[in-house]
């Protein structure tokens, strides 16, 4: 019973944090299409990522950033956001790089917001919460640890991830509908899974394959089914095919790191969810803030918006190119 706790409360952490976040998760609770496509999607992804980093020892923060790259790229093949743009916008949000590739929709959508939302952050958060996780990935102190620069960081994000959730849900009993049982799920629910010994990075043989069994069938069913007309040409599906071998070179040149086990540290679950509660505590703010101050309000939200473009491709430069490449740190 705490193991299946555990595989549900993991599938609403991942599946919550970016969707939630971003407003696209909405009513969540009610939704068939979050129990069909969202919590598995995002589930799925995030366990099979784990599970090949840690049996290959690619746990490097390049690497995990690279992970966290090929997450985001089943924005082209479910959604096509990638290749057409969001899905209640004409076109592009900021232009395209070329005629098939939007330049939000991949520097900030692909290179930001999954890169860190849907893979990094909630790896930070498990790595904070389970032994298994802190002996096999890098300490969580990028974002929950006790340096200036941490802090800095955990500002920063929460006042972006506030200000888009707050935006894009500007109905505060929606914006309450949301986040409330987001919360309670995952700070409650930890409390009962906790001291569980299925939280773990790697997968047995049979999740392996049920990981990957699952995921294709999302990806095909998605492509097949799903905005059918924003399916780009040929030269764009090669292209995007194509970047699937290089990420997995640039993460294979990556050097494996050992397993470094050590202790937990006292009160591991206290700044997660406390930083949890502060996003949710900005986006209320600025929910009622849209909601009443009209469109000079809303606008700002575009500040945090087009902030994610420079965001992603300066974490690809420094996270890739510079510690990846050059200094292989």
């Amino acid at each position: 019973m705490v193991r299946a706790g555990y595989w549900l409360w993991l599938a609403l952490l991942a599946f919550s944090l970016p969707e939630v976040f971003a407003g696209t998760g909405a009513g969540w609770l009610t939704r068939p299409d979050v129990y069909i496509l969202g919590l598995p999607l995002y589930a799925l992804h995030l366990l099979l990522l784990c599970h090949i980093a840690a049996k290959t020892g690619r746990t490097s923060w390049p690497a995990l950033y690279l992970f966290g790259l090929v997450f985001g790229l089943y924005e082209t093949w479910i959604t096509k956001v990638v290749w057409a743009g969001y899905m209640d916008a004409d076109g592009f949000a900021m232009g395209g790089i070329g005629p098939w590739f939007g330049l939000h929709e991949t520097l900030g959508l692909v290179l930001f917001y999954h890169a860190v939302t849907s893979f990094l952050l909630p790896l930070a958060v498990l790595t904070r919460l389970f032994p298994a996780f802190a002996a096999t990935f890098p300490a969580p102190d990028w974002i929950f640890g006790p340096t200036r620069w941490a802090l800095a960081r955990r500002i920063g994000l929460a006042l972006l991830w506030g200000v888009i959730s707050g935006h894009n849900m500007p109905d505060v009993r929606l914006y309450l509908i949301s986040w409330v049982p987001m919360l309670l799920g995952l700070i409650l629910g930890y409390r009962l899974i906790r001291d569980t010994d299925a939280a773990r990075p790697a997968l047995g043989r049979a999740g392996q394959w049920g990981a990957v069994l699952g995921l294709v069938v999302i990806y095909v069913g998605g492509f097949l089914l799903l905005r059918t007309e924003a399916i780009p040409p040929a030269p764009a599906l090669a292209i995007t095919l194509a970047l699937y071998p290089v990420l997995a070179l640039l993460i294979w040149q990556q050097p494996p790191r050992l397993p470094s086990p050590r202790p937990p540290a006292d009160h591991p679950a206290r700044m997660p969810f406390f930083w949890l509660v502060v996003v949710f505590l900005i986006g209320l703010a600025s929910s009622v803030a849209v909601l009443t101050g009209g469109a000079a309000v809303a606008n700002l939200s575009v500040v945090p918006f087009v902030g994610m473009v420079p965001l992603g491709a300066g974490l690809f430069v420094w996270l890739v190119l510079w510690r990846g490449l050059v200094r292989k740190a």
